[in-house]
């Protein structure tokens, strides 16, 4: 019998995205492994074990909750939307920018969204227990608009325009919902954003003028000989 692969099949195939599989499967190990030790819906739990806190950071120094928060999630649920969105569109803007910027702007997308939800909190006095990898997942969703808008409107079936709508709908969706980290999330598109505009972004438009102006003198230049003969 002969098989042919379909789309799907393509799509869930861990080389079109090596590093979103990874980053999926690793917060999926640390929620099974967190549920077997005890109750991720738990704050107090959490808290034990990375999720980001003000209170710690200010008294213990305890930076690295920053970082290890991206990996928590609190209960199933949280943690099927956040891989869900992960999975969909980080294949996708993977291979965009390639590997190591996908990792850059991943990661720094999501300390800049927990750096601004701490900062935000201290400010207002808060003392709340955060944890998740949306900031780092709204990074994603900011650099897919850059790299739509860089190449013309519309990127692997994407347009401008949808993924701008999706932008604003999971914002709304956060801040309709009690208990969402919304300045994390803001903080976390905004960093896509400009990260992917400074890393990918302004060089593919300067690498696209510049061929763009060989092609030209290319044509001119054909055709100049091509009269002189």
């Amino acid at each position: 019998m002969h098989r042919v692969k379909t789309n799907s099949e393509e799509f869930l195939k861990p080389k079109n995205g090596p590093v979103t599989f990874i980053l999926v499967a690793i917060n999926i190990i640390v929620f099974i492994v967190l549920e077997f030790m005890g109750d991720t819906r738990s704050g107090g739990f959490m808290l034990l074990h990375g999720a980001m806190n003000p209170y710690l950071i200010l008294s213990n120094g305890e930076w690295y909750r920053l970082f290890t928060c991206m990996f928590l999630h609190f209960g199933i649920e949280h943690l099927a939307n956040n891989m869900l969105l992960l999975f969909l569109l980080g294949q996708i803007f993977e291979r965009a920018v390639g590997i190591t910027r996908f990792i850059g702007i991943y990661i720094g997308a999501g300390l800049t969204g927990s750096f601004l939800s701490f900062f935000y909190m201290c400010l207002m006095g808060q003392n709340d227990i955060v944890a998740g990898a949306s900031g780092a997942i709204f990074g994603i969703i900011g650099g897919m608009i850059i790299v739509i808008i860089v190449n013309r409107g519309k990127y692997s079936g994407i347009s401008t325009k949808r993924m701008i709508f999706m932008a604003v709908l999971t914002l709304y969706f956060g801040f309709a919902s009690a208990g969402t980290d919304n300045v994390g999330h803001i903080g976390g598109l905004v960093a896509g954003l400009l990260f992917t505009l400074i890393t990918y972004g302004i060089p593919t438009l300067i690498h696209n003028h510049h061929v763009d102006l060989n092609s030209e003198k290319t044509y001119t230049l054909d055709n100049n000989e091509h009269e002189e003969g």
